[in-house]
């Protein structure tokens, strides 16, 4: 494959206009093999963004309103049809329940997706869920809804590292950080639109025997159902069976000179399992684990807790007053997720974009610990919550594309991602359990926990991003390079 020509400063491989395709020196039969290939790049990235995108789309917008709809139902009415103690943990505690197996059972759904068609594992596990967000919305006992808790918890674990393993064997290195900020921009819009179908739902309270929270359950779960059957037909599967791509579209991808390559290897190990078993404990992705559970802690605390906090901002706020407060501060966290990937993915840069998620959700936490004072008003702490969302929508997806775009092998990828978000997600484990009623409305604990993890992310982030500035140092000067590893650069 005939080496590229020189990017314009500050270009992604595949952001070319025609203007500057046209622009470029043309001056052997290299560089004329060299264009072509950047255009056909583009034009497999088109096609993966359109089979691609919108049926992962569709599953992590539903079944993160499966999820985290329960914070809206708590404000309809569950705790008091359950018999739950408001004041006390029952609600944290069907909370928690739900990453026990969140978290257990991430990896080795990843593992088993090395071996079967994303499109029949990933849609079976929402289908699922789907069914058992139904029967969360018909139990009659506290009980039954930490036993709901824990189903959905174990059918959704590998729905988010098995899309990150998927799009990471579609796309390259650097085009793969809007592709994961878009899924995570539908998690907020999920967020939005779960308060917006809690709002509509409102006043069917006791419509045909059943409380307004209970049809939540049943309406977001029926609808989950429907589309996790369509995804099953219209989803692709992985890069060499896909039918939308074409042997020379395929050769493309797994070319490494290529714009359009993929992240190394795709989905083949490293020929030495217990080697690629060991790897992501020895190299430098361990460290993204902890950083990652910070960010999870007040990305989970503000998606769970928002209906709650917004509606003890004034006692006089309705269920549905309390709602249509909620649904603006997800829509603009998208906006934000959306707007910093496409930055990211353009500068070929991830730091200094993280960092400013980490200041906001800090500037929001501390604004929230400061409510008691006179200055602090309503309106302020309800502005809080648009920083800590928003800066927690602009990190997340930034880190699952660091660790990405830093690991190199199938199996390595697979294993890492599946450990970082797996083990991340116990941030959700602290901020289900740090946030207790008795504390409401002010959550000083919860403020201060999330607050802290903040602080130590960003302190956190900076020095794994330094550890890889320094590993890049040693390569250029020949130090520490295996053999076929000589380009290999970390990116930050």
């Amino acid at each position: 494959m005939a080496c590229l020509p020189p990017l314009p400063a500050g270009k992604p491989s595949l952001s070319f206009s025609a203007k500057e395709l046209e622009s470029l020196e043309i001056s052997s039969t290299e560089n004329a093999v060299a264009l072509v290939d950047l255009k056909h790049a583009r034009r497999v990235t088109r096609k993966c963004d359109l089979h691609l995108l919108p049926p992962l789309f569709l599953l992590w917008f539903l079944t993160f309103v499966d999820r985290v709809n329960i914070g809206n139902a708590r404000i309809q009415g569950l705790e008091k049809d359950l018999g739950m103690n408001p004041k006390g943990n029952d609600f944290n505690i069907a909370l928690v329940i739900f990453f026990v197996p969140f978290v257990l059972f991430e990896v080795p759904s990843n593992l088993v997706l090395k071996h079967v068609r994303p499109s029949l594992w990933l849609s079976l596990e929402v289908f699922l869920l789907s069914i058992v967000t139904i029967a969360q919305g018909l139990v009659t006992t506290y009980g039954g809804l930490v036993a709901m808790r824990f189903l959905i918890g174990l059918f959704e674990a590998g729905l988010v590292p098995g899309c990150v393993y998927l799009l990471a064997s579609y796309y390259p290195r650097f085009e793969l950080q809007w592709r994961l900020s878009l899924l995570l921009v539908a998690n907020a819009l999920s967020s939005a639109f779960g308060g917006l179908l809690a709002y509509g739902i409102a006043g069917m309270s006791a419509d045909r025997g059943y409380s307004g929270w209970r049809w939540i359950f049943i309406i977001e779960g029926s609808v989950t159902a429907v589309v996790s059957i369509i995804c099953y037909f219209i989803m692709p599967d992985w890069p060499e069976t896909a039918h939308f791509l074409n042997p020379d579209d395929r050769q493309l991808l797994k070319t490494p000179t290529s714009s359009a390559a993929a992240s190394p290897t795709g989905r083949s190990g490293s020929g030495k399992p217990l080697r690629s078993l060991l790897l992501p404990f020895t190299s430098l992705t361990p460290p993204s684990i902890p950083i990652y559970i910070a960010t999870c802690a007040t990305t989970y605390a503000i998606n769970l807790f928002t209906p709650t906090i917004v509606s003890l901002l004034n006692p006089t706020f309705t269920p549905r007053a309390a709602q249509a407060r909620v649904i603006p501060i997800f829509l603009v966290s998208a906006l934000l997720a959306a707007l910093t990937a496409y930055a990211s993915d353009r500068l070929r840069h991830r730091y200094a974009f993280a960092m400013t998620g980490y200041t906001l959700s800090l500037l929001g936490w501390i604004l929230l610990l400061c409510q008691a004072h006179p200055l602090v008003s309503v309106s302020v702490r309800y502005a809080a919550l648009y920083f800590v969302s928003g800066g927690s929508y602009m990190t997340l997806p930034l880190l699952w594309t660091l660790l990405v775009n830093n690991t190199r092998g199938g199996f390595e990828r697979a294993f890492a991602t599946g450990m970082q978000i797996g083990l991340g997600n116990l941030g959700g484990v602290v901020a289900s359990l740090v946030f207790v009623g008795k504390e409401a409305p002010a959550y000083w604990t919860g403020c201060w926990v999330c607050a802290a993890l903040v602080g130590g992310a960003a302190v956190g982030l900076t020095g794994w991003v330094g550890g890889l500035r320094w590993v890049n140092g040693r390569r250029d000067r020949g130090v520490g390079v295996r053999q076929g590893e000589e380009g290999w650069r970390y990116v930050y």
